[in-house]
This record gives structure tokens, sequence and C-alpha cells, in this order.
């Protein structure tokens, strides 16, 4: 399941960069505080892996970026998504952010950002009959691993949609999160291949304002996942590959006849 949040700004809303978690903040700040603590730190547990099965997308609407001064600058009307397969998470969320008088992104000048809620419009659970399904990222689908390279030091690969291991990994991710859930083995299994080439659909953004900072390299556009209907609707609440708490791996369906093979123009 999904929500569609729409806000009215006082007026043009400034972020900086790494602003993504901001929306991870205010997703936390708005569920009940022993449920927020708890998913937190504890979260859906599965051989020392941390679910904590929520995704979101930014703002939708496009943001001009002050390259001098370092940072986005939005249009007062906005809305972002939240998608969960947990029903409390979204239903604990859309109670306690209606009763808000305004929310707050940002709590530093310039980036204190108060917004009124004016809408919170609940998306309807898609339910799938085809094994093949059309999607594309709204943010970046992100599959990476990490290698030591010495004693204190690490280093961070990150897979692109042309390699193997990318349909391997966002495959083994999804059925990790289905058995954190369900406490059970997953019984299925997908493939997910882009449906564009080169690398302009490569996006590179941080997570977190100032010094802790993580860097994030993960592909947008358009891309074919083959699976169970049921593992894909699975896939659609929780989000593709990894690192979805930082804002990666929400997707739509397309179901226009005539398939676009160039990138989002709105990416940022």
């Amino acid at each position: 399941m999904r929500l569609k949040i729409e806000l009215l700004a006082e007026r043009p809303v400034k972020l900086p960069i790494g602003f993504n978690e901001y929306f991870q903040a205010l997703i936390y700040k708005y569920l009940n505080f022993d449920y927020a603590e708890w998913l937190h730190n504890t979260g859906y547990r599965l051989e020392g892996k941390t679910f904590k099965f929520f995704t979101f997308s930014p703002f939708l609407e496009k943001g001009r970026f002050f390259s001098r001064e370092k940072f986005f600058q939005f249009p007062q009307k906005l809305s972002f998504y939240i998608a969960s397969p947990v029903d409390w998470i979204l239903e604990q969320f859309a109670v306690n952010i209606s009763k808000s008088e305004f929310i707050q992104i940002g709590h530093e000048f310039p980036f204190d950002n108060r917004l009124l809620v004016s809408s919170i419009d609940v998306i309807k659970e898609e339910r799938f009959i085809e094994s093949c399904i059309k999607v594309k990222a709204i943010t970046p689908i992100e599959t990476h691993s990490t290698f030591r390279t010495g004693a204190d030091h690490k280093k961070t690969h990150y897979y692109t949609p042309f390699e193997e291991e990318f349909s391997q990994m966002v495959n083994e991710n999804l059925r990790r999160k289905w058995a954190a859930l369900f406490k059970n083995d997953c019984p299925y299994h997908l493939k997910i291949k882009p449906l564009f080439s080169g690398n302009h659909n490569e996006r590179i953004f941080y997570f977190g304002v100032g010094e802790k900072k993580t860097l994030i390299k993960g592909w947008k556009g358009y891309f074919l996942i083959e699976g169970h209907p049921r593992f894909l609707e699975f896939g659609y609440a929780s989000g593709f590959g990894s690192r979805n708490t930082n804002g990666c791996g929400l997707v739509e369906i397309v179901r226009q006849n005539r398939m676009e093979e160039t990138g989002d123009q709105r990416n940022r």
C-alpha cells in the first residue's frame, strides 16, 4: 500500500544536498513513539539484517538546484509518496500527520520549511495478474556489495543494471525481506532488466546533511520485472533493491502502450 501526501508551503521550499534524510526523519516522527522507537532501533530482523519496511519518494515536483549556494528550491505546492507492506506504518503515519497543524521539513535556516498538509490519498493497492510488469523507477534502484581492502578499509561496489549481479541481488534482497516479515522461507524469485542502455539513467546523490552523509548510486528509468504476481506486489509495496528507507527502490506501474526508453526528465 502507499499514500500520496500533498502539501502547501508558506514560501518556496529550500532543501540542502542530502535532504532525503529529512523525509526519513519525518516518517519516524509521525509514527506512535513506541512503534517508531522499535522500528528505528530493532525493526524486522533476519540473519543479522534489519528491515524497516517503508520507502518514500522525495518531492515529486522538480526542484531547481543553485550550485553556488548548494541547495534545491521547490515550488510551494508539493507532494510525495510513502509506501509499505506493513499496514500499521502507513495507518499511524496518516492519522498522526493529519492531526498536525503544520509539518516542518528541515530545522535550520534557511531550511526550516513549514508546510500544511492539504490532502492524504490512499493509493489503491496493486493486484497483479501477470507475471511480468513494466515499471518506472520513481526513485533509484540500488544494489551494492562492500569489500574489505585492508584492516581498516572498505570499498563499496555499486552494480549497474547491465551486470548479472544487479538482478540477482534485487531478487535475494526481496526474498530476505519476505522471510523477515512473514517468518518463513520465500518460495518466489524474480528477474529485473533495464529497458534502456547507457548511463543516462544513473543517479548519484547523498543521503544525510553534514559530515555523515552517505554517497548512493542507483538507477532510474524503465525496467521489466518478472516473477510471481504475489511477489511483484510485495516488491511494489516494499521497494526494490537496497536502501529503501534512504529513499530508493520505489516504482510505479507503466500502463501506456508506448514505452519511452529515455530518462525521466524530471530527475534532478
